[in-house]
């Protein structure tokens, strides 16, 4: 079990939240902070692949100037 103290702001758009979701607050805190970290998870392996990508050689191009290039853009 963990104890979260708040300052009055946050605890007040978290009450206003719960009201709206009819969910508890400790529900709604652990599915924020759950979606948090997931989205943390998925962006740390995104960099991770990334780095692999350029390490292998690669390289990427912006879609803009492929479009430009190609004479996509009129």
């Amino acid at each position: 079990m963990m104890t979260l103290e708040l300052d009055d702001e946050t605890a007040t758009l978290l009450n206003q939240l719960v009201e709206q979701e009819h969910i508890s607050p400790a529900q709604l805190v652990k599915n924020v902070l759950l979606e948090h970290l997931e989205d943390c998870q998925d962006a740390k392996r995104a960099d991770d692949a990334y780095q692999r990508y350029l390490e292998g050689g690669k390289i990427s191009h912006n879609l803009n100037d492929v479009v430009k290039e190609l004479g996509l853009d009129s």
